[in-house]
C-alpha cells in the first residue's frame, strides 16, 4: 500500500517523468515485519509438551494448584462445537496434533476474550486454560 501512495504521489508531482527528472527514478523500499513466526523446530516440542500438560492433567487429583491445558485452537484438528458452556463458551470435540484420542474442552482463543483471567502463555506463543477458574474440566471421550 505504501508503495502504490508513493508512485502515485510521484506520479501527480510528476517526479517519474524521465524528461524532467533526468532519467527514471527507483524508489527503494525497506521491507517491513508484519509478524515473526516462531522457529520452526517446534515440531517435535509441540506434541512432547501436550502429552506431559495432559499427563499431568489426567493424573493429579486433588491438586490445589491445577496446570493450565494446552487449549490454543492451532494445536487441534477435526474441531466440532458440540455444547454452550454456562459461561456462553463454545464447548468443542476436537482432537490433539501428534496425539491419540478425542478430547471436549474449550478454545483459548475463544476464553481469551471473555475470561482471560483464566488464560496462560506457553511456549511457542500457544495459550492454555486453566480450567478450573472457569469451573469446567478437560474430558478425553474417546
Amino acid at each position: 500500500m505504501r508503495k502504490v501512495l508513493l508512485l502515485s504521489t510521484a506520479l501527480t508531482l510528476g517526479v517519474l517523468n524521465p524528461a524532467l527528472a533526468g532519467g527514471p527514478i527507483v524508489i527503494a523500499e525497506e521491507a517491513e515485519v508484519i509478524a515473526e513466526k516462531p522457529a520452526s523446530s517446534g515440531g517435535f516440542l509441540i506434541p512432547l509438551l501436550l502429552i506431559a500438560a495432559i499427563t499431568i492433567a489426567v493424573t493429579s487429583g486433588g491438586d490445589d494448584e491445577a496446570p493450565p491445558e494446552p487449549s490454543d485452537r492451532r494445536l487441534k484438528h477435526d474441531v466440532v462445537r458440540v455444547a454452550t458452556s454456562h459461561l456462553g463458551l463454545g464447548i468443542y470435540r476436537y482432537r490433539y496434533k501428534g496425539l491419540d484420542g478425542v478430547w471436549e474442552g474449550v478454545m483459548a482463543q475463544e476464553v481469551e476474550v471473555m475470561h482471560p483471567g483464566a488464560i496462560r502463555a506457553l511456549p511457542g506463543g500457544y495459550k492454555a486454560v486453566d480450567y478450573r477458574k472457569l469451573g469446567l474440566t478437560l474430558r478425553r471421550v474417546a
